[in-house]
């Protein structure tokens, strides 16, 4: 085997393996944008609508999902 064949084999692998890390990335970036849309998207009550109500959520960490 020349020299050549070790290089081009070398960047083989690393370029998959590159590919592979971005794939898997992508996945998981998908996983945590379809969470957050789950989030935001619920019923809302009376607290919603009302100061002291808008307050209590906000202090509890309820008022809107920490992904936004």
């Amino acid at each position: 085997m020349d020299k050549n064949f070790y290089w081009w084999s070398g960047i083989i692998v690393i370029l998959v393996a590159l590919v592979a890390f971005l794939v898997i990335d992508s996945q998981k970036e998908v996983a945590v944008l379809n969470k957050c849309d789950s989030l935001r998207i619920r019923p809302l009550t009376a607290k919603f609508f009302t100061w002291d109500g808008m307050l209590e959520l906000n202090q509890k960490g309820e008022y809107q999902p920490k992904c936004i």
